[in-house]
């Protein structure tokens, strides 16, 4: 590349482009994730408040997702 920059500089510049990027990965993904878990538990809208089987609902499908988050997290450490 000759835009002016060292090697290690361009290096360091795509280390952080790529964190961003994974960054807005995972934040569109826990956007995503969240109105799944919204639209799947969530099934009056009569009131204001979530009855005890949404919130349960919501906790167990949260917790499913982090605990999938988790392991691809790891598995990936594990590959690099």
């Amino acid at each position: 590349m000759s835009n002016g920059y060292d090697e290690a500089t361009q290096r360091e510049m795509q280390a952080f482009v790529d964190q961003e990027s994974a960054k807005a990965q995972m934040q569109s993904t826990i956007h995503e994730f969240t109105n799944r878990c919204w639209d799947t538990c969530i099934t009056s809208t009569k009131t204001n408040q979530i009855d005890s089987k949404e919130s349960t609902c919501l906790q167990n499908c949260v917790g499913r997702f982090i605990d999938t988050s988790m392991f691809i997290v790891k598995r990936l450490q594990q590959n690099h």
